[in-house]
């Protein structure tokens, strides 16, 4: 959603138990919270419990890579499937 906390993004996590959290950018303006997603999950003590997954279309692997996301996909039929592989390597 727009203007979405990185601090909700764990607190639905931990709610959910997820395995997974996926954040998306369309804008670069926006990629600068994927970060804070990583490092709130740090943070709260949940970073090794799950995988975070980034894409959209300002979002490169480099990118990913920088702010320690675990996956960048570039389209969402590749995020479903990534999202598959990480959800088994976890449970």
């Amino acid at each position: 959603g727009v203007d979405v906390p990185a601090e909700r993004f764990i607190q639905t996590a931990v709610e959910q138990n997820a395995d997974l959290i996926c954040c998306s950018a369309l804008l670069t303006t926006t990629m600068n919270e994927m970060q804070n997603v990583v490092e709130a999950a740090a943070r709260e003590g949940i970073r090794d419990k799950v995988r975070i997954m980034v894409g959209g279309a300002p979002v490169t692997d480099d990118f990913c890579q920088s702010i320690g996301a675990d996956q960048y996909t570039p389209d969402a039929a590749s995020a479903a499937e990534e999202a598959v592989r990480l959800a088994a390597m976890v449970s």
